[in-house]
């Protein structure tokens, strides 16, 4: 095994472990939080193991949540989602026009109308602290993530996972089309 599948898969085991310890603890705070209406942050961050996905995003590797009959990073590149499509994603994780505008124009890097995998990845990327020239388009990703989950203001792995997942998903009805 080369060293480089071996440490992507000593990264994957290590982020699997993480979220697993820490499920019964987020089962609770969801509970505390349903009871209350819970307000998006207004400055989001990344969970350490969020950060490490984003790091992935910036090397070129999609980590999507689940099982999507392909390994890590050897997602098949279905094609591009067009703008109203990744819109229509946006409004699931609960995004506002604004938002939706915001990040759609900021992911279409070369305006053609659709995102593509590199697209879509370097947005993500784009979310990782190490990138700070993007930070109002970070920060309207980051709280699109973090509405689509717990809404505690850090964007964890399970929540930044569900948006490339999602993308992933999307970006398959398209290549499958």
């Amino acid at each position: 095994m080369s060293p480089l599948i071996s440490g992507l898969a000593s990264v994957a085991s290590l982020l699997f472990n993480a979220a697993s310890g820490s499920s019964a603890k987020s089962a609770a705070s969801r509970r505390s939080q349903d009871a209350a209406e819970v307000q998006p942050s207004a400055v989001v961050t990344l969970s350490p193991q969020a950060e490490a996905l984003a790091g992935f995003a910036s090397k070129g590797i999609l980590a999507p949540q689940g099982k999507l009959d392909g390994a890590l990073g050897a997602m098949p590149r279905g094609g591009a989602v067009s703008t109203q499509d990744f819109k229509e994603l946006l409004t699931r994780f609960g995004a506002d026009d604004a938002q939706k505008e915001q990040i759609t124009a900021g992911f279409d890097a070369n305006q053609d109308g659709s995102i593509s995998h590199e697209e879509f990845l370097q947005g993500l990327a784009s979310t990782s602290m190490a990138r700070q020239g993007t930070a109002e388009l970070s920060q309207a990703v980051l709280q699109v993530m973090d509405q689509g989950g717990n809404a505690d203001g850090v964007v964890s792995q399970k929540e930044f996972a569900a948006l490339a997942t999602a993308f992933a998903r999307a970006e398959r009805r398209v290549g499958a089309a």
